[in-house]
């Protein structure tokens, strides 16, 4: 029988919206259905409730609506031009581009928060929003532009030159421009232009990539021993988790805080709870979990996108509305009551969520 688990340790320099308002994450084909009920689509019919109902509370203020980076991977594979704008196009009118910090980034305040309770360092990470605007903040890059000197930024001095407003006026439709290219993804004769602002997304399938051939690694591995897959398979997911997802962050912040592995990590039961108290990771460990104990389970990019969504998604949002997979997964793990979170599988049931579900914020809080 599995320990209960520790209470999660929320990273204080991450900054949460106000506890007025219900930050609301869908995923992918809950968006589709939206925007069929935005075309008129036969299909989006009994959805266009739903989506006056996310009008509303968008409009009243009670409610953000959110994207992650995982969206922006998944609607640029859309075939069809005409359904991927569309889908694009409702997603901006319920977000304004409204996107979720990066999951690396999370990551980060949260390993620092837990070892801030061992050892505080005076090399701390800046505070980031968990809510920010585009694609940028969704990858954990600073956005908005900056023109460099010579010696130093010069951005004031060039604004104040051409004129605030003039200058303003024509960053922020560049600004317009690069976000709704990026989510529709980017026409034949646009992708030069983003590229050379940074756009770059065979780098991040690469890494989604790899990342999915270790799970799949662990998925033959376990073929092979007979007995994991139904004895301590969640701890043995939990310390891989540490070995592969923490491997590039780990090492520098233990460093620069003058700790050992050994430290921090004593014991199999320490080790436990350490892992277990981060959120995100927790939530990447209960689907990994899940999914490994299914032998006709076969890893690929996709997952590992969706984990990265879910990962920040579940516990920093109040509701979430996912698919039949993760959904599945949570609710066993009791993930909802734990991250108080409102998990969906269904998108019929988000207006009354909307209407009913109060956020839990502040949260707990690391100390």
């Amino acid at each position: 029988m599995r320990e209960n688990p520790p209470v999660p340790l929320w990273p204080d320099l991450l900054e949460l919206p106000a506890d007025t308002v219900n930050v609301v994450y869908l995923d992918l084909n809950h968006w589709i259905y939206l925007a069929q009920a935005l075309a008129g689509h036969p299909n989006g019919k009994s959805f266009t409730k739903v989506l006056e109902a996310c009008r509303a509370v968008r409009s009243a203020g009670s409610a953000i609506f959110v994207l992650s980076e995982t969206h922006y991977y998944e609607v640029a594979k859309i075939k069809d031009p005409a359904q991927r704008r569309t889908v694009a196009d409702v997603m901006e009118e319920l977000t304004e581009f409204a996107t979720l910090a990066s999951r690396v980034a999370v990551m980060e305040l949260e390993l620092a928060a837990m070892l801030d309770r061992i050892r505080k360092s005076n090399n701390t990470f800046r505070t980031i929003p968990l809510v920010g605007r585009g694609i940028l903040h969704a990858m954990g890059r600073k956005g908005g532009l900056r023109i460099m000197g010579p010696s130093s930024d010069v951005t004031e001095r060039v604004r104040q030159h051409i004129g605030a407003k003039e200058f303003d006026g024509t960053v922020n439709g560049m600004d317009l421009f690069l976000e709704r290219s990026m989510l529709r993804g980017p026409t034949d004769e646009e992708v030069d232009k983003l590229r050379a602002q940074g756009w770059n997304p065979e780098a991040a399938t690469r890494v989604a990539k790899r990342r999915a051939a270790h799970e799949q690694t662990l998925a033959h591995q376990l073929d092979g021993t007979g007995s994991w897959r139904r004895g301590r398979l969640h701890d043995l997911v939990s310390a891989r988790e540490l070995t592969i997802e923490f491997q590039d962050i780990f090492p520098d912040t233990l460093a620069k805080r003058g700790l050992t592995l050994k430290e921090v990590l004593p014991d199999r039961q320490s080790g436990r709870a350490f892992v277990r108290s981060m959120p995100s990771t927790d939530v990447a460990i209960e689907l990994k979990t899940a999914w490994h104990r299914n032998r006709d389970k076969h890893w690929n990019a996709n997952d590992i996108h969706d984990i990265d969504a879910m990962s920040v998604a579940v516990p920093y949002c109040d509701i979430v509305v996912t698919d039949k997979a993760c959904h599945n997964a949570l609710v066993a793990a009791h993930i909802g009551e734990r991250m108080n979170t409102a998990l969906l599988r269904n998108l019929l049931e988000l207006p009354k969520t909307l209407a009913n579900w109060k956020p839990k914020r502040p949260r707990v809080r690391a100390s």
